[in-house]
């Protein structure tokens, strides 16, 4: 057999095959990720604009701590309660019953309905009334929101003068608890025997403040303007004093941003806490006051809440226009905006002493 020159040549080599790629390592991403996210939220924090961070955070993690703050204050009726049961339990058997008749009847062949179907049905009943409830909720905290004078997020800069101011009024709110501990009373603004205003409501909360130096000093036989009383009325007593205000006296004295309830504090017979008719959770006992400021010594310092927070020179109010704080007399503090504070005053009238 003749061979060809052909039958020689080599075969043909085999394509080459590639090597595989190794994937490329994510763990220094995750790693960059993790250091730089940190330093990016403390950054936002430290430039004043914390918000980006802090209203996601506050609507996906604060819904255990508003429902720790909230579940206590429930009071359910137990007869309510039972009637909503009641009922369920009447609409998901009647529809049972009625959709069993109503598929059976749709054919003529023979078919059973069954009670998974019914629970399907009803769980979406309920929950359709409750995204009801939940939306109608809604509608109303946006507009809330939306009237409130209050920004959406405080700022770390600007909602730390409201818990110093807060904090001043929880001492002022302890320390009247503690004097009426002590004289069974609550206290008030003194007056002598011929009707002369002498030491304010302030002056009384002295020894309960930790202030039995400036306290010890006040001849209380004179009257607070008294010159034997000049030195201790000047006195600069930082639990009366709001962080955002000025801390320039008045007439030489020492001021204070805070004024009680004219009709806490003033009056011809002695007050306790049993006194009035609404409860001490629904008592204003003092408040923020924005200006007009007197002399924390001043017996006339007080206020009437039924002028509101709206600008009248003898109202509340807090600093750069912000709702005021108000102590109330169970030494809760709150915040009423002006429409809220009216509405308190209407239906909760705390201002009304017992008789």
């Amino acid at each position: 057999m003749r061979l060809g020159w052909n039958d020689f040549d080599p075969p043909p080599a085999e394509p080459a095959t590639e090597l595989p790629k190794e994937p490329v390592s994510r763990g220094c991403g995750t790693v960059l990720a993790l250091v730089s996210l940190p330093l990016i939220v403390c950054f936002l924090i430290c430039a004043g604009i914390e918000a980006i961070v802090q209203v996601p955070v506050i609507v996906g993690f604060g819904w255990p701590w508003y429902l720790k703050r909230v579940v206590p204050q429930l009071s359910p009726d137990p007869w309510v309660v039972g009637t909503a049961i009641v009922c369920l339990v009447g609409f998901t058997l009647g529809s049972h019953k009625f959709l069993k008749w109503l598929y059976a009847a749709s054919s003529t062949e023979p078919r059973h309905w069954r009670w998974k179907w019914t629970a399907l049905l009803v769980g979406l009943v309920v929950l359709m009334f409750t995204a009801g409830i939940a939306f109608i909720g809604m509608i109303h905290q946006t507009s809330w929101i939306v009237r409130s004078p209050e920004s959406l997020v405080r700022s770390s800069w600007e909602a730390a003068p409201r818990r110093t101011s807060a904090n001043n009024l929880k001492q002022m709110g302890l320390a009247t608890h503690g004097y009426h501990d002590s004289f069974l009373t609550l206290p008030q603004v003194q007056f002598d025997a011929n009707g002369r205003a002498m030491h304010s409501w302030q002056t009384q909360l002295l020894p309960f403040l930790e202030q039995n130096n400036v306290y010890s000093q006040i001849d209380l036989k004179k009257p607070w303007n008294d010159p034997r009383n000049a030195e201790p009325m000047r006195a600069i007593i930082k639990p009366f004093l709001h962080p955002s205000h000025p801390w320039e006296p008045v007439n030489g004295y020492a001021v204070s941003h805070y004024a009680p309830n004219v009709h806490v504090v003033f009056g011809d017979t002695p007050r306790t806490l049993e006194s009035f008719l609404k409860g001490t959770s629904n008592t204003i006992l003092a408040g923020e006051v924005s200006g007009n400021f007197r002399a924390w010594g001043d017996p006339l310092n007080a206020r009437d809440p039924r002028f509101g927070t709206t600008g009248h020179p003898q109202g509340f109010g807090g600093p750069n226009g912000k709702p005021a704080q108000f102590l109330m007399l169970d030494a809760s503090v709150r915040q009423f905006d002006p429409k809220e504070l009216e509405e308190a005053l209407r239906m909760a009238d705390p201002v009304t002493p017992r008789r």
